[in-house]
């Protein structure tokens, strides 16, 4: 118990709340919908992951393991390849992102030390990502996957952002607020076709884009503290 009030000890009211709040909607609506246990238990390990992520909290990548692996066999079944792909491969890097997140710890343990791209950063990632989404959107049409430049927008600038946040630049969460937006809109078609078993993960992402942007908000503050 003693443990669980320091790791909350720099945690803000409305931090801790919307932590709460956000897990409490995700398990109402699973229950109201009769959403599968699966993707319950992918929506609560993502949220408590971004939430922890926006905190700079390295406990982070126990969580997103756990939704990385439960999200891209709930994407498999719905032939969205993209995120397939992108979340096996997230697997090795969320082990390296640990291990980097600890080597690079504030002087107390509690947070991350974040920091900003360069103008020169900025350019590099707008034109690669661009170039990025555009050949992999190929590629899944290809494959005959649906929703191809949806879901390669989404997992294209969800690497790029996962590179990002592996390597602490606040930019990551710009990259999360597009990748969330997009996957908000993924879900909702296949809502759309008639599948309810994407109400959770809808909600998911919804929560997703509020946290990305208290995110990006507070990492700039973590990084300016730390130049």
């Amino acid at each position: 118990m003693n443990k669980m009030r320091t790791f909350f000890s720099d945690w803000t009211l409305f931090e801790k709340c919307w932590l709460a709040l956000s897990a409490v909607i995700m398990v109402v609506l699973s229950v109201v919908w009769g959403d599968s246990l699966l993707a319950l238990l992918s929506g609560l390990a993502g949220i408590i992951s971004v939430v922890l992520c926006a905190k700079g909290k390295i406990l982070n990548y126990a969580f997103g393991l756990v939704q990385a692996v439960t999200y891209a066999f709930l994407c498999f079944e719905q032939h969205i390849y993209g995120e397939v792909m992108y979340n096996i491969i997230m697997v090795p890097i969320i082990i390296i992102g640990f291990f980097s997140w600890k080597r690079n710890m504030a002087s107390d343990y509690s947070e991350v030390k974040a920091r900003n791209l360069t103008a020169k950063g900025w350019l590099i990632l707008i034109v690669g990502s661009i170039a990025a989404v555009a050949g992999y959107c190929g590629i899944l049409t290809l494959l005959g996957g649906e929703f191809a430049l949806v879901d390669a927008t989404s997992t294209v600038l969800s690497m790029i952002a996962s590179i990002l946040m592996v390597t602490r630049y606040s930019e990551q969460w710009v990259m999360w607020v597009i990748v969330n937006v997009v996957s908000v809109v993924l879900w909702l078609l296949v809502l759309i076709k008639g599948d309810m078993s994407a109400v959770t993960l809808l909600v998911m992402w919804t929560a997703y884009l509020l946290n990305s942007t208290y995110g990006y908000l507070n990492w700039r503050k973590m990084a300016k503290e730390n130049e």
